[in-house]
């Protein structure tokens, strides 16, 4: 992060904290408003070169055929054996592709991703001058004060816009209370501080609460803590067109299509809420902490977790088809279960896939 950006920053970001610090008062009171969100922990990829296309198609879990300067994606990289290293965002542009990944496993991801580059005419670069920052329209879908500043928006969730000076993806809907649109803007860091400078009025918040709009619709995240933890299915992948079966191989995709097709997917994502305590407070459990059903110490696994509005923390986790859900612990908290944006396979559905 630049000082520049991170001057902007301090001058008009709540700070984050815990409940009832400036980031909670803000976050409740701007409910209702279009919103403007730091999002410059997510690092920014450019993948050019003539066999750009016939790599990334090699080496990640969706269908990299179907993205473009107007259509984007979420895919997976796994290892061997099928488990997530990173869930990359990836769009299209005008000479190549331009890959979204959380900074804490941006290093690793790009060096095992150059490994495999090779005599393939294929550049990797990672785009410090370039920043993300996320939008968030209020209940009637406007973008306040920054609408005059971006033009046509994308219609559905992973349609792209693109322009030479930005691009702009249609995100998955926050779904905390009622459904709103979400938008990710990618331009070089002079233009996001453009854009943001011309927004004096809209409430500009931390990554907090698009992380929790992404749990509210059910979309995961891979960070430090779950690298290698899961299979593409336990994270309901296949559920927001994150995973392609009918493309080519990829490291894992053996696993991941015996998992698809024999019906041995025993575990997958919910989405719950954590209350406070009765001292009134909550404790935010750190991605990759165990999940508990009584006895059964391995019941499930947090995926992320974050503080939610009036006190209460909301995550995803990664739990056995088996365990009930309204038994599920966490650090000895019971934990409510909520219900996630689109339907959950059942075991009978698994079964009918298997035959």
């Amino acid at each position: 992060m630049s000082t520049k950006w991170a001057t902007m920053l301090e001058a008009t970001v709540a700070p984050a904290g815990s409940t009832g610090s400036a980031a909670q008062t803000v976050m409740e009171n701007s409910v209702d408003k279009a919103q403007l969100v730091d999002l410059s922990s997510i690092s920014i990829v450019d993948i050019e070169g003539d066999d750009a296309a016939a790599f990334l198609q090699g080496q990640f879990c969706n269908d990299l055929s179907r993205v473009s300067s107007t259509q984007a994606q979420i895919s997976g990289y796994c290892t061997p054996k099928g488990r997530l290293l990173a869930l990359p965002t990836v769009t299209g542009t005008n000479t190549g592709f331009r890959l979204l990944v959380p900074a804490d496993i941006r290093d690793g991801f790009l060096q095992r991703l150059s490994m495999f580059v090779m005599r393939s005419k294929v550049t990797i670069a990672h785009r410090p001058d370039c920043l993300c920052t996320g939008v968030l329209a209020d209940a009637d879908g406007d973008l306040g004060q920054l609408s005059r500043s971006l033009g046509a928006l994308p219609g559905s969730p992973m349609d792209v816009a693109t322009s030479d000076a930005m691009q702009i993806i249609r995100w998955h809907d926050d779904q905390t209370a009622d459904s709103r649109a979400r938008y990710l803007l990618l331009a070089s860091e002079d233009k996001q501080l453009e854009l943001w400078a011309a927004c004096p009025d809209m409430p500009k918040l931390g990554a907090a609460v698009w992380r929790l709009g992404d749990i509210s619709a059910g979309v995961p995240g891979v960070r430090t803590g779950v690298q290698e933890a899961f299979v593409p299915q336990m994270l309901n992948l296949q559920l927001i067109d994150a995973l392609s079966f009918t493309k080519g191989c990829y490291p894992g995709q053996e696993i991941v299509a015996r998992m698809q097709y024999l019906g041995k997917l025993k575990r997958h994502m919910r989405r719950f809420r954590l209350p406070p305590d009765a001292s009134g407070s909550v404790s935010i459990p750190l991605p990759g902490t165990p999940l508990h059903a009584h006895e059964d110490t391995d019941a499930g696994v947090v995926v992320d977790a974050i503080l939610g509005t009036h006190g209460q923390a909301e995550l995803l986790a990664v739990v056995k088809v088996s365990a009930p859900a309204n038994k599920l612990t966490v650090d000895g908290q019971v934990l409510v279960a909520l219900d996630l944006p689109y339907v959950l396979p059942t075991a009978e559905d698994a079964r009918a896939n298997a035959g």
